[in-house]
């Protein structure tokens, strides 16, 4: 959940600095999917360093033109290539479980919805359970506090609780894996 309110990361033309490291100046090298951006801030580094510290107005008026359009295009690039690598990561873990259904795995919840919890299972493979396969109850959805509570039996399901689930359903062509909880064999 704190994953997911985090910003993504941003490209600017403008030297902001860096909220995490407090650096006022601050260039990053490492990703492989920010290779265009490395190798924008490369070229302007080296002719800094090729000109003796001295960079012309012109070449200065030119970095700073392109900057903004390159800074926009790499954001963008980047939202679209984590996109479909979070697409290609739920086709092959729903195409892993189709073959699993009936299967029963501990896992932990990892996100309590209006509608259901989200299950995550130690290999990362992460399913819905749908509130028709919790208890036989009626469950309402606290959203100030991210749990799901039972009207009658006041069974509550919140971020980080650990539950036992049966495959219930896979498919990779719609990217959902469901799941169902498994009830102790003395009820």
């Amino acid at each position: 959940m704190v994953l997911h309110t985090l910003k993504l990361a941003r490209y600017e033309s403008e030297n902001k600095g860096h909220f995490g490291i407090a650096s006022k100046y601050y260039c990053h090298f490492t990703s492989p999917i920010r290779r265009y951006p490395d190798l924008f801030i490369h070229r302007i580094i080296s002719k800094y360093l090729e000109t003796n510290y001295q960079i012309e107005a012109d070449d200065l008026q030119k970095y700073n033109s392109i900057a903004t359009k390159y800074a926009e295009r790499s954001s963008e690039c980047e939202k679209i290539a984590q996109k479909v690598e979070r697409d290609a990561e739920d086709i092959k873990k729903a195409e892993f479980m189709q073959n699993k259904i009936g299967e029963e795995y501990d896992g932990i919840v990892s996100s309590v919805t209006s509608f259901g919890i989200f299950v995550e299972l130690e290999n990362t493979v992460e399913g819905l359970i749908r509130f028709d396969d919790l208890e036989d109850d009626y469950f309402i959805y606290d959203e100030q506090k991210k749990i799901l509570q039972g009207e009658r039996t006041k069974v509550t399901y919140k971020i980080g609780d650990k539950i036992k689930v049966r495959v219930k359903y896979a498919d990779k062509l719609s990217r959902r894996i469901n799941f169902e909880k498994v009830f102790n064999k003395e009820k």
